[in-house]
């Protein structure tokens, strides 16, 4: 289907910090881009008392603070396209408000419209959307002729059983072609990059199972605490706000098998199958495999609990019954208020020099490949090589390159999942059976957090003290 067809953006939550720090500043440079149809409206939903002038306003300013170099001109052209509904999401009255304004654009657009709704909203809220969202109507007429997509933002449920029951409800109200579970990690060219090294290069395809790899590193590290996001992060903790989603799909990708077909169903099928053979966590395995911490000064932060036991930080360690990936350890951390930002995969190949390289007189270290997805994505390949000078010593040596995201040659996370949505292609989107393997594990874990002592780490430091990320 073209995507140059009248096309209306809903976003509920329009008005939030999602919607005015991501989405509005993405949706201006698809615009800005010419990757939007010719056509198209977007409209917020959201509590706070606006008009559609007003709504403009906030966009514009929007766009002029988080939008790279924003050209006044396009801009106000963009803020045009722009309508708002005054409503809460679970109203019917909202509803029908904002079925009056699509119906109004599509008047202007002399045809029907697609449409795209984004839950720019916590996902506590999810159920309700799914339920007076389904009752309106408004994602019924789906058809050939024009289409009606759900996005939805992670955490998508809180554990397996409230997953498994958002997934019915989902399922029951919309066509799986039409729910788009958005991780926005899949879609860092970093990430993506990841099939390609893997399986279009001979080095590194031959060498990619348990006979080479010793283990397998991922690190997400923010800078920033939980700032004024306490109130949600409090409710959800590192854990499953990073680890259920983002750090799964990375790991689903390192260990994947090739897919049949470049294809959404083929990549997404081989994913589920690696989250499938996760080997779940029991009691006895919370001590030596998993740490849980919180940074100092968590407790003071705007609407988290008093004494409370969220974990802003963690580390588990994970093996696959994958005959490829047997007793390989894959261990993921992940933290807030860390003294650096990094998202990096760290692949530690065993050490088999020989011969004379065995030697004490004549050291080697394992080979690391290091994929770094942020601050700055590139790729790292550290190797032996022969010391300059007399003599044959050995020194390690790294050879690398990296590239910039959202260059004229691509988009940004949100540009390209946006992008490809209204194109209806669902590589970088999760599915119900990817979204409930990754839940049945991460419960495994949350079954057994209580019995993992608390650590306390100092804003701004390198972590916890006590960690499962010893040098190799």
């Amino acid at each position: 289907m073209s995507t140059e067809k009248p096309t209306a953006i809903i976003i509920i939550g329009g008005g939030g910090d999602l919607a005015q720090r991501k989405l509005l500043p993405a949706f201006f440079n698809l615009y800005r881009n010419k990757s939007l149809p010719k056509q198209f409206s977007i409209i917020g939903l959201a509590r706070t008392e606006r008009t559609h002038a007003q709504y403009g306003e906030l966009v514009s300013s929007a766009v002029t603070t988080f939008a790279p170099d924003p050209d006044p001109l396009f801009i106000e052209a963009f803020s045009e396209h722009v309508r708002y509904v005054t409503g809460s999401f679970d109203d019917e009255e909202s509803y029908a408000q904002l079925k009056a304004e699509i119906a109004s654009f599509e008047d202007e657009a002399g045809e029907e419209a697609n449409l795209l709704f984004y839950l720019a909203v916590p996902p506590s809220n999810y159920a309700v959307i799914f339920k007076t969202l389904h009752e309106s109507k408004l994602t019924a007429d789906h058809s050939s002729q024009k289409w009606a997509r759900v996005l939805v933002e992670k955490p998508f449920g809180n554990n397996y059983e409230t997953a498994v029951a958002l997934e019915t409800l989902l399922r029951e109200r919309f066509a799986e072609d039409q729910i788009f579970r958005i991780d926005h990690y899949l879609a860092k060219e970093a990430v993506m990059n990841i099939l390609a090294f893997r399986f279009a290069n001979t080095l590194l395809r031959s060498s990619w199972s348990n006979e080479d790899i010793e283990e397998v590193r991922i690190t997400m590290f923010e800078s920033a605490d939980v700032r004024a996001r306490g109130a949600f992060y409090d409710s959800v903790g590192a854990l499953r706000d990073v680890g259920q989603n983002h750090l799964l799909q990375i790991l689903a990708l390192i260990a994947m098998d090739e897919p049949d077909a470049f294809t959404a169903e083929s990549i997404r099928k081989e994913r589920q199958r690696i989250l499938e053979k996760l080997i779940p966590f029991s009691a006895n395995d919370s001590q030596q495999s998993l740490v849980r911490a919180q940074y100092d000064k968590y407790k003071n932060a705007p609407g988290v609990a008093q004494g409370s036991n969220t974990e802003t930080y963690f580390e588990f360690i994970v093996k696959l019954t994958h005959p490829n990936w047997e007793d390989v350890p894959f261990k993921i951390r992940a933290g807030k208020s860390i003294d650096h930002d990094e998202v990096t995969v760290e692949i530690v190949f065993k050490d088999v020099a020989t011969g004379p390289f065995r030697s004490t007189d004549m050291p080697t270290v394992s080979n690391r490949l290091i994929l770094t997805v942020s601050p700055v994505q590139s790729m790292n390949m550290t190797l032996n090589v022969k010391e300059p000078g007399y003599g044959f010593t050995l020194e390690q040596n790294t050879l690398s390159f990296a590239w910039e995201e959202g260059s004229e040659q691509g988009y940004t996370a949100y540009e390209k999942i946006l992008l490809d949505c209204i194109r209806g292609d669902q590589t970088l989107f999760t599915k119900t059976e990817e979204v409930l393997a990754s839940w049945k594990f991460i419960t495994s874990i949350l079954e057994a957090w209580d019995e993992v002592p608390l650590q306390e780490y100092k804003g701004g430091s390198a972590g916890p003290e006590h960690s499962l990320f010893k040098r190799v």
